[in-house]
């Protein structure tokens, strides 16, 4: 069972707040280099910061649900700055912040990743591979076929949560299967992610976002543990 997050180490992280919000909502109108180097203090003390914190009172649980995943903050949390050279988006900043946890391979988006996004709409958090390897899902199904009572155990958490559903591009091409839909969903899936998104609430304005993305991480193990063993990288 993983340990909880002791109340002690979500001390320094207070919660986001509305100067949080209102600085992506003013980046977002003045996407600029003046400007921002003439808002600068407010990014670190209501966004990079506060991120920082975040990231640290979840860095116990995290390493707990796998001891394999890169912990410098530095890597884990996003940078604000863009690079333009090869976009045709030329702002220079982002108007959001991400972390996320990932292991210390050279391709990562191919691989299953905690993580949690937040701007001035909604903040988002979940797990999943942003671009998995056509192998890497091959390998997925056949450990589906391998033991789908198993699979089943594994998802039906997720499946009566309220906070995460499965978010994924599907084949052109059905795939044969004669499992149900609850499984089929999965099946028929290009790649894996659970996610869960909410307009800016009390639990992003305090400490107790802490424990709500950690239970959410937590509910997400298994069905972790069981993309690692089918990446093919």
């Amino acid at each position: 069972m993983t340990k909880k997050v002791n109340s002690d180490d979500n001390l320094s992280f207070k919660g986001f707040s509305q100067s949080s919000i209102k600085f992506f909502h003013d980046l977002n109108c003045n996407n600029n280099r003046n400007w921002f180097y003439a808002n600068r203090e407010q990014y670190i003390n209501f966004v990079s910061e506060p991120m920082k914190n975040l990231v640290r009172a979840i860095l116990p649980a995290i390493s707990h649900l796998d001891p394999l995943v890169v912990t410098s903050l530095n890597r884990v949390i996003s940078r604000i700055y863009r690079d333009t050279r090869f976009s045709t988006n030329k702002l220079p900043y982002r108007p959001r912040i991400w972390f996320a946890f990932k292991r210390n391979v050279e391709t990562w988006t191919m691989t299953p990743t905690y993580f949690f996004q937040f701007d001035e709409n909604n903040y988002m958090f979940g797990m999943g591979m942003y671009s998995a390897s056509a192998a890497t899902m091959r390998r997925f199904r056949e450990l589906i076929d391998e033991n789908p009572d198993h699979f089943r155990e594994i998802i039906e958490p997720i499946q009566k949560s309220k906070s995460l559903k499965l978010e994924s591009d599907t084949y052109k091409r059905r795939i044969p299967s004669n499992y149900p839909d609850t499984i089929d969903r999965w099946y028929q899936s290009k790649s894996i992610a659970v996610l869960g998104s909410r307009k800016p609430d009390k639990t992003l304005f305090s400490s107790n976002l802490v424990d709500f993305l950690t239970g959410r991480f937590i509910l997400l193990k298994q069905l972790y543990d069981f993309l690692w063993k089918a990446a093919v990288l």
